[in-house]
């Protein structure tokens, strides 16, 4: 087999259904995955299971009859016979696997060889998108958290391997291939010899792709500090990559690096997580070690990625503009150079009325509009396309307990009487957010890491309705808000509550901040005081401990639909992301077991109790538990687009998939609606 097509087949190889299962804990793929996977007819494990049950059905009489040497004999037999069968049963999952990848290599090959088929996807064209371009953070790939920060990335920079499709577990190589577990805390990476950074500075005559570049990387990641050595708040993602114990490039093409413990989070957490970015050792030194030139300067364009485009400009309030990498190392499956399009144009759109207009005009390709835009768009025109799926980002609000932080107007922390943090929670009107801000096109989700089509995790619709805060009947959640109004004293004191919101939020929904202040002042009868300012103000005081409190509005889809990495780094003291100084010793501890627990069921369990104690509805800690971050609800996602716009099944996911869409995008230039 050629170099070629040995790595065509390492790009679409996934771990098989067999082999996810048997190693969900030791590479960390998540037990999300697995239960959508679903586990109730794993061969191997009920194999061992009847062998154990044989094992101790074994006749009492028979044993009697034995000396004490063949009790002793036996009992030695007895303890090795399930090891013996469990080494059997994965040696034959084994051979399975390699029967099954040996037929798709055929399959492959012939694919190849055959060439694309008439409807296969065909190269050329500009896709035009819009997107909130201006709320961006870091044009460093290990800092930057936003969105659309994300999505521009995704362009820009390839991880160590990537999911494929996050919601079944799919992971898939990318820079190197899919890693050999050869223990339970050891991942050994082979590193495509093809790949390579941009032609382009700091990396001018596109130099492949090392074992070394990634240990940089890695390297940075777990240090977390700026070009002073100091420890740099921005690195949101420490915590994550901190659980990798040791690095080490074994020769150019392999790296090796071991987890600190048991992890059934290792690989999620760190180079599967949304912003695992690998960049080039020349940028990172460049502007990000001995200056932080990408931390300072944000609007500036800094790139030094491998990815299938190359960024050419960035306009924070007008355009963002990136050509096809001409020496991309990727090929379809038919052994054609990725990517398909020529060009990206993404557009600094956020009303609304703007979006589809631009659409209807056909100066974007496609857009995700509120339910009514969309159907006004199908009905005008019949032929455009119409895509569903749960919108991942969740919409919350926030509250902050830092100690140290003595409130907006000085007369301390009003959140840390967890009355007053418990009243916000029950005055939200889940369902008269949904109706204002998506048209009834949402659903109320419990927790920002727990979106409510994360169904192993997620209470149930119907359990929400019973949940305080979610409840169907909203008086009964607005008396209960005014008793601990009552009994914190604070509406005696004269003070107001501070709440920030985001510009963006506003300009997309104008009058929601109106309405949230009338919401929140009809409710509690205080004093609303909402300030509106851009996303990177509300990073930044959330960084430094000073957040005030924040209406409904977006946040970050989840990282991973397993929600023990958020926990662990976001409610446990010391975590990297736990802005909010929550502190509660049974979450702590549930966080810490998640991790190490390989059992899905016994997993969920966990998870269920932690759900109960951050919605403050456990029956131990109450309202003294409650997550500084509840959730509100998440969209059913509409997008209508134009005919010639095509992306693959796998591009539409919950959160976080843009390297699938940019990736394999292909635009139909010869389609009768193409605009000339």
């Amino acid at each position: 087999m050629t170099e070629r097509n040995y790595w065509q087949r390492m790009r679409r190889q996934q771990m098989s259904r067999r082999a996810l299962l048997r190693a969900s804990g030791r590479a960390g793929v998540g037990a999300a995955g697995l239960a959508l996977v679903g586990c109730g007819d794993d061969d191997d494990a009920q194999q061992s299971v009847t062998t154990t049950q044989q094992q101790q059905q074994q006749p009492q009489q028979a044993m009697q009859q034995q000396d004490q040497s063949q009790q002793q004999t036996q009992a030695m037999q007895q303890q090795d016979q399930p090891q013996q069968q469990q080494a059997d049963a994965d040696a034959q999952a084994q051979q399975t696997d390699q029967q099954e990848q040996t037929v798709a290599d055929a399959e492959d090959q012939q694919q190849v060889q055959a060439g694309p088929p008439a409807d296969a996807p065909q190269y050329g064209g500009t896709m035009k998108r819009a997107s909130t371009i201006e709320t961006h953070d870091y044009w460093d790939p290990h800092r930057g958290v936003f969105g659309p920060t994300q999505f521009m990335h995704s362009m820009l920079y390839n991880n160590l391997i990537r999911w494929k499709n996050k919601e079944k577990a799919e992971m898939e190589a990318d820079i190197a291939a899919l890693p050999e577990i050869p223990d339970e805390t050891t991942y050994i990476f082979s590193i495509n010899p093809r790949a390579a950074w941009h032609d382009s500075y700091p990396t001018e005559g596109g130099r492949n792709i090392t074992a070394e570049d990634i240990v940089v990387n890695v390297d940075r990641n777990t240090a977390g500090v700026d070009s002073t050595g100091a420890e740099d708040g921005s690195f949101l993602g420490l915590s994550s990559w901190r659980k990798i114990a040791s690095v080490e490039a074994v020769d150019d093409l392999t790296l090796r690096t071991t987890s600190d413990g048991i992890d059934s989070t290792y690989l999620s957490a760190t180079f599967l997580r949304p912003f695992g970015w690998m960049a080039a050792p020349e940028g990172i030194r460049e502007w990000g070690t001995e200056s932080d030139v990408w931390r300072d300067d944000p609007t500036t364009l800094r790139v030094a990625g491998s990815g299938p485009f190359i960024a050419e400009s960035y306009e924070p309030t007008e355009v963002f503009v990136a050509n096809r990498n001409p020496n991309y190392w990727k090929d379809d499956e038919w052994g054609r150079q990725l990517p398909y399009v020529d060009r990206m144009e993404y557009y600094n759109l956020f009303d609304e009325t703007a979006i589809e207009t631009a659409v209807r005009s056909k100066e974007l390709d496609g857009a995700w509009l509120n339910i009514s835009r969309v159907e006004s768009l199908l009905n005008d025109f019949p032929q455009m396309q119409r895509n569903t799926v749960g919108g991942g980002f969740t919409i919350m609000i926030r509250t902050n307990y830092n100690p140290d932080w003595p409130g907006e107007d000085g007369e301390g922390n009003p959140w840390l009487d967890r009355r007053v943090a418990a009243a916000f929670h029950l005055a939200t009107d889940r369902y008269l957010m949904i109706d204002t801000v998506y048209l009834g096109s949402a659903k109320p989700s419990v927790l920002e890491e727990i979106p409510w089509f994360s169904t192993f995790w997620s209470p149930s619709q119907e359990e929400m309705t019973q949940i305080p805060g979610f409840r169907a009947d909203h008086e009964a959640d607005l008396q209960e808000a005014n008793e601990l109004m009552d009994a914190s004293g604070f509406r005696d004191s004269g003070r107001s509550i501070y709440l920030f919101a985001p510009d963006v939020w506003e300009q997309r929904y104008p009058g929601i901040v109106e309405t949230a202040k009338n919401m929140y002042e009809s409710a509690l009868g205080v004093g609303i005081q909402i300030s509106i300012d851009p996303y990177t103000i509300l990073l930044q005081r959330l960084v430094d401990g000073t957040s005030t409190g924040q209406i409904p509005c977006w946040t970050n889809p989840p990282s991973d639909l397993d929600p023990t990495s958020y926990w662990l780094n976001g409610r446990v003291p010391g975590g990297s992301a736990n802005f909010y100084s929550y502190e509660n010793p049974r979450v702590t501890e549930i966080a810490e077991e998640m991790k190490i627990t390989l059992d899905l069921e016994a997993k969920g369990e966990l998870s269920r109790e932690m759900v109960q104690l951050q919605l403050g509805i456990h029956p131990d800690w109450g309202w003294e538990s409650l997550s500084p971050g509840l959730g509100v609800m998440n969209p059913v996602s509409n997008e209508a687009s134009w005919p010639w716009y095509h992306v693959i099944p796998d591009g539409y996911q919950f959160a976080h998939q843009g390297h699938k869409v940019v990736e394999e995008l292909w635009l139909d230039t010869a389609h009768e609606d193409y605009p000339a």
